[in-house]
């Protein structure tokens, strides 16, 4: 009888998460990412603060900051396999002291992109794999000499594998160990740059559908 009800138990476990990843179902999620580098592109999550000590006993502090939040919206093609779009938004600042005065740098970044995700179901631990492409701009505003504006093209490619910690029958915690690829494009200067950067991406998912 034990175990019939063990065996029992782990059944309505697996049936309750192939319930929330079946196919017609939609995908709403929110979350962030914690780089291990400030990434271009503002796609992370970082505050820092920088002190220069100089030989004459002078000091100069330089602080920064960047919030990123990225929400999506996904729908089931078949049983697992969700696609649908990332977006993305960035608020930041940069302070930095030039002698007698500071130079503080405002940023805004907005961009939107396609993701493919695929669960495994396991029970109340649902491994997956995601993919996702962000296409999108970044508006920096610098006050040198009157407010100074400049816009850059942001391309990133990345993916990884994650875990989704359900939350009841309807939403989960996911955890991500991502790979993204970012480009900057400033055209206005005639060059590029590119970064490469492994982060973890954390944040909150609901499931909806019958």
């Amino acid at each position: 009888m034990k175990i019939f009800k063990t065996l029992s138990f782990f059944l309505l476990i697996s049936i309750s998460a192939m319930a929330q990843t079946e196919k017609g179902k939609m995908l709403l999620g929110a979350g962030t990412h914690i780089g291990f580098s400030n990434g271009i592109g503002m796609m992370d999550m970082y505050f820092t603060n920088t002190t220069r000590e100089f030989a004459d006993g002078t000091s100069e502090e330089r602080s920064s900051y960047n919030i990123f939040f990225a929400p999506k919206v996904g729908y089931f093609l078949i049983d697992n396999l969700a696609a649908g779009i990332d977006l993305a938004f960035g608020w930041g600042m940069t302070e930095i002291p030039i002698g007698d005065f500071t130079v503080k740098s405002n940023n805004a970044l907005f961009g939107a992109g396609p993701f493919v995700r695929y669960y495994v179901p396991k029970g109340k631990i649902l491994p997956f794999a995601e993919v996702n492409t962000l296409f999108g701009n970044q508006r920096t505003r610098t006050d040198i000499a009157g407010d100074d504006e400049s816009n850059t093209g942001i391309t990133s490619f990345g993916g990884g594998f994650g875990l989704a910690l359900l939350l009841g029958e309807r939403s989960s915690f996911d955890l991500l160990l991502n790979y993204s690829s970012n480009r900057a494009n400033f055209e206005s200067d005639g060059f590029y740059t590119r970064q490469n950067t492994i982060g973890i991406k954390f944040g909150y998912t609901i499931f909806l559908g019958k």
